[in-house]
């Protein structure tokens, strides 16, 4: 005759309290993993925000000095072509000249920040555990 004996935890005699107790595990650490989430979101959106603070300041830095050179630039070009081919028609080809150069400018900068992928992290941790999460209702329905 074989006997088996279980530890006090894990002994269903009673009314079930063995699975209750598991139940409550499973909540909490379910519960768990749900609050690490967000606060890996809350910490990577952080993260992201400052990036991206910083990277829409050094723009704004950049397109300042930018145009203070640029306007120099025009002007004495202006004067420049204006010897040539008068004084209105220089200062309007420079002048369609720059639009197109900023317009170009300002949509390469707008793609690249089209493309930047914010929290990148959160999304693999919450896929991965969907995955898990999967995984082990399937397992629980087959067996």
């Amino acid at each position: 005759m074989v006997v088996f004996t279980f530890p006090d935890d894990m002994s269903m005699a009673g009314d079930g309290d063995g699975i209750i107790t598991l139940v409550k595990e499973a909540a909490s650490d379910f519960g768990q993993l749900v609050a690490d989430h967000i606060r890996l979101a809350r910490v990577e959106m952080t993260a992201d925000a400052k990036s991206y603070a910083r990277d829409v300041g050094m723009l704004a830095i950049g397109a300042f000095i930018l145009a203070a050179g640029y306007g120099l630039a025009c002007i004495a070009g202006g004067l420049a072509l204006a010897k040539v081919i008068g004084g209105p028609l220089a200062f309007a080809s420079l002048a369609l000249l720059h639009v197109l150069i900023g317009g170009i400018a300002c949509r390469v900068m707008v793609r690249r920040m089209k493309r930047l992928q914010l929290m990148q992290e959160t999304k693999l941790e919450v896929s991965r555990s969907v995955d898990v999460l999967g995984r082990s209702e399937q397992y629980a329905r087959t067996h």
